[in-house]
């Protein structure tokens, strides 16, 4: 992908410091979690010295794959991270794929984090905010003033993330020291009360989790969770205000301050305990029946080694830490979501900025999504959390295998080997979690992530579908990873699923027999049975609807995966009609340049040839005329072949526009025929033009794109009909359906040579011309009909061609076109009887003629003279203005001003007079003189202040009467 589709990076301002940044990748990487892991997970899954080896092996792996950033981030010193490493290196589809894991990663721990602190007043305000209404989801009581603690909090760092960016990343960077100084302070404190050293309590090791290694490798695996963040900084690198070689050792210094913290927090959950246990697994294994301070280690050992203020360091360390969580990630999410809708997977209503410079819609989006959470309950955003474990890994793989790929190219052997460990380390993570310990996430986190990855696989549908561009849907890895996503995580979930369901089975039933055991009634064998038989019915029936379930993702999975192909199929077919027209085009194109060369090279010879004449000592006047007779001809020739090689490019550009002007279609007739009278009968063509079926013959219609129609059809007509042949117009008006309209149909027919059956289908292609020994010798481009079809289209119309060979062509046009009112059919009338060009007298009126060529104005000053005209002339747009400016108000009746010129051109000069204080000075008529001829030119003149147009060449009749129309 090219750098220069990606706009929007360049608007955001670089405005973080190296501390900034250190900041946002520590603040990303630790939040609440690391205060609550230590007793719920860590310890539990490896004792102290397994947590602790596992955390630092953990944060050696992740600083590999913060090389690979490093790298990446200095080869595309741009925003995005992630997505725009795997967008530069495999494509937009491979992009899609991991933005749409890692930005759930980016928004779950905002979540997690604003809900940390409903449980934090739980915990340490003995229900001090458990008011206003209640409820319980999964098992889980939600207060409101829990949930508006959690709100509150994701509003303060929204609007800090918004409206004060600079204030943000000072206060992260404030807060980061808060969080990394509180957790040393209570450790130390910790240590000291309870051994006097720093220390690993004992047992090392869990006893209840197999061998020390396996404890250790559980930890590794947690080590994309637990780190997650620290690689943040990626999406916004375009925000560095220092060179970008510095990343690596602000990640190493994140990773540092990261493992530290989660050490000495676990260490500190497992120094010391109440005194009604006998160590920390005793105490550990307690805690889901423990309440208040005492079920937060962490918390307890602090107040139990400082008392209250401990409980105050770490809580400060503790609210820090969420705080930084929920900043941090706004940042990262904000920055993913803007470099999702740049790359056009996501609106570009995301793309939009704030007077900072910050995506204020894409933060305000996370925002809205984010206050609604907390209603949710701490287990359910539990489950959501788990999920960012592959998340992260997903991006952390891209990552890894895009550094791989580009080293490769760079021929840099040091990142190839990184790149190549994160990826082996990247897979392995995600083989650990999918099927070597398929129960390391919760059952309801593998069914979510069996729902995003579906809900992601629809939406990919949709980009695709509406993709412009064309960018996406060029990689089947990209899907079939969705789909084995999908495949997989369902397949997970329902085994996991069912094993719940099991165990849930086997324990009713076992309390079933324990009660009976204990009763002194002699036992019912058909109740017991009944008992089982609705346990094991309602087991197969939770379990046949998790199969459901499962089903349904995965045919949907399968008809995306289908619909996308089909699609696939549908465009490379379309790819391949249209290679196929290109390679007609480009083979048309060369025949057509041989075309354009001989018939540029006849006229062109012509006009050579009777010039050498004309210069001959002997040639008789008669003669001259004859010879400037045949000149005009071939010059005339030769610009019709420009006008139309010019008009099939606009026409191919899409840029005609139509100009509907009140047109008498009578008179318009009438001029076509006067037009061409003179060469029909030269070549004795009985040529007719019948307009009697024309009631209203004053419309509104494009005069120039109608003239050029007849003009076309007709020197068709005339060019393929052989001597004393027939040429017929005739036009006819119809009823239209619509109000002050009228339907206009023209025939063109000739008694020609016609054309082939097989060739009627062809007659409107560009280019085409009909390969038969009768029409070699005729002249022409292959434009003529394709410009007639072409501006028949853009007019609204139809039209038609029946020929047989041998018996002449007729074409068809049906135009619908608006009536006049009255008022514009008597201000025609009007014009009509304004005195004609022959009573005009130019004698003592005086014109500014402005042009930079010497030899266009010695042409123009000679017709101008001859017409009774003093000339002034000027050079250039600036000469014009100062010479206006200088003579006296009314010195110069008209200015003719020529458009592209040096120093100031046309438009610019016509503006200016326009704006000189003496109001007969900047009144003077001002008419354009150009060779820009197109009706955007003649637009763009008029509202420059321009009075006319005349087009070059010079057309002296249209020259006078634009003259007569301004002077008199």
């Amino acid at each position: 992908m090219n750098t220069d589709d990606r706009h929007g990076r360049s608007k955001l301002e670089r405005y973080l410091s190296p501390l900034h940044v250190w900041a946002l990748s520590f603040g990303c990487a630790v939040g609440w979690g690391a205060f609550v892991m230590p007793g719920t997970t860590f310890l539990p899954l490896a004792g102290p010295l397994g947590t602790t080896l596992g955390l630092i092996i953990g944060a050696v792996i992740m600083l590999i794959i913060g090389v690979n950033y490093h790298y990446l981030i200095n080869k595309f010193p741009d925003s995005g991270g992630t997505l725009t490493y795997a967008v530069k290196t495999f494509g937009y589809d491979h992009g899609f794929m991991s933005a749409w894991f890692l930005i759930l990663v980016y928004v779950a721990i905002i979540w997690a984090n604003a809900s940390a602190l409903g449980l934090i007043s739980k915990y340490l305000f003995d229900g001090t905010f458990q008011f206003g209404f209640h409820y319980q989801i999964l098992g889980y009581d939600v207060y409101l003033g829990e949930v508006l603690i959690s709100v509150a909090a994701i509003c303060l760092a929204s609007g800090l993330c918004m409206k004060g960016k600079r204030i943000s990343v000072n206060l992260q960077a404030i807060l980061c020291f808060v969080l990394i100084l509180g957790i040393i302070v209570c450790a130390v404190n910790v240590s000291s009360h309870n051994h006097g050293i720093i220390f690993v309590a004992k047992p090392y090791f869990s006893p209840n989790k197999g061998n020390p290694v396996s404890q250790v490798i559980s930890i590794i695996a947690l080590s994309p969770w637990a780190y997650v963040g620290f690689e943040s900084i990626s999406n916004s690198a375009s925000g560095f205000k220092f060179s970008s070689e510095k990343s690596l050792p602000i990640m190493v210094a994140a990773l540092i301050t990261s493992v530290v913290s989660y050490v000495l927090l676990a260490q500190i959950a497992s120094a010391g305990v109440h005194e009604n246990y006998s160590g920390w697994v005793e105490y550990i294994a307690d805690l889901p029946n423990i309440g208040g301070i005492l079920g937060l280690p962490t918390f307890h050992l602090a107040q139990d080694s400082m008392g209250s203020t401990g409980l105050i360091i770490l809580g400060c360390a503790a609210f820090a830490g969420v705080m930084t969580g929920l900043i941090g990630n706004f940042i990262a999410a904000s920055r993913l979501l803007y470099i999702m809708a740049d790359d056009g997977i996501l609106s570009g209503w995301f793309r939009k900025l704030n007077d900072e410079n910050v995506p204020q819609n894409a933060i305000a989006a996370v925002t809205a999504i984010s206050v609604f959470i907390p209603l949710l309950g701490r287990t359910a955003i539990g489950w959501i959390v788990d999920v960012t474990t592959i998340g992260a890994i997903i991006a952390y793989g891209y990552t890894s295998a895009a550094a791989t790929v580009n080293a490769k190219a760079d021929n840099n052997k040091k990142i190839m080997a990184t790149g190549i460990l994160g990826l082996i380390a990247s897979v392995l993570f995600f083989m650990y979690f999918m099927v070597w310990s398929a129960g390391a996430m919760s059952t309801e986190s593998y069914f979510i992530l069996a729902s995003w990855s579906i809900i992601g696989f629809v939406y990919f549908m949709f980009v695709f579908e509406h993709d412009k561009k064309k960018r996406f849907g060029h990689s089947t890895i990209a899907w079939i990873t969705f789909l084995c996503m999908t495949f997989f995580a369902s397949l997970v979930w329902v085994n996991n699923a069912t094993d719940d369901i099991t165990k849930e089975v086997v324990s009713s039933i076992s309390a079933h027999y324990e009660q009976l055991s204990d009763e002194t009634e002699f036992e019912d064998p058909e109740k017991t049975s009944k008992f089982i038989n609705e346990k094991l019915v309602k087991a197969d029936n939770d379990i046949n609807i998790n199969s459901m379930i499962q089903m349904t993702l995965n045919i949907i999975s399968l008809l995306i995966m289908f619909r996308i192909y089909s699609i696939i199929t549908v465009r490379e077919k379309e790819a391949q009609k249209e290679k196929l027209k290109a390679t007609e085009r480009s083979i048309a194109k060369t025949v057509f340049l041989s075309n354009v060369s001989h018939d540029i090279r006849t006229p062109m010879n012509a006009i050579i040839g009777y010039i050498n004449l004309a210069k001959e000592e002997n040639v008789t006047h008669e003669e001259l005329k004859e010879y400037l007779k045949k000149i005009e001809a071939s010059s005339n020739h030769l610009m019709a072949l420009i006008n139309d090689v010019l008009e099939m490019s606009r026409i191919e550009s899409g840029r005609i526009e139509l100009e509907n002007v009140p047109v008498n279609l009578r008179k318009t007739f009438d001029d076509v025929k006067d037009l061409f009278a003179t060469q029909m009968a030269e070549k004795g063509i009985t040529y007719t033009v019948d307009t009697k079926g024309i009631e209203n013959e004053h419309v509104y219609c494009d005069k120039n794109r109608l003239n050029r129609v007849l003009l076309n059809l007709l020197s068709n007509a005339y060019k393929f009909t052989p001597k004393n042949g027939k040429v017929a117009v005739i036009v006819k008006q119809k009823k239209a359906y619509e109000h002050m309209k009228a339907v206009y149909e023209i025939q063109v027919k000739d008694s020609g040579i016609g054309m082939s059956e097989e060739f009627t289908t062809k007659v409107f292609d560009a280019f085409e011309r009909e390969n038969d020994e009768t029409v070699k010798d005729i002249q022409g481009t292959g434009l003529g009909m394709s410009i007639v079809k072409s501006l028949v289209d853009v007019m609204g119309g139809t039209i038609e061609v029946r020929s047989k060979k041998e018996h002449g062509t007729e074409f068809i046009v049906n135009l619908t076109l608006g009536l006049q009112t009255e008022e514009d059919i008597r201000k025609a009338k009007d014009e009509e009887q304004e005195t004609t060009v022959s009573d005009v007298d130019f004698s003592g009126k005086r014109v500014l003629l402005v042009d930079d060529i010497q030899v266009n104005r010695m042409i123009a000053a000679k017709l101008l003279e001859k017409m009774g005209l003093i000339v002034e002339m000027a050079e250039n747009g600036q000469e014009a203005v100062d010479k206006v400016s200088a003579a006296a108000a009314g010195f110069y009746d008209i200015v003719l001003m020529d458009i592209q010129m040096p120093v100031m051109d046309g438009y610019e000069a016509a503006k200016t007079i326009r704006k000189l204080e003496e109001k007969e000075k900047a009144g003077v008529p001002i008419v354009a003189m150009t060779a820009n001829a197109f009706s955007e030119d003649i637009k763009k003149a008029a509202d420059s202040g321009m009075n006319g147009h005349i087009a070059k060449p010079i057309d002296i009749s249209k020259m006078t009467e634009t003259l007569v129309k301004l002077i008199n």
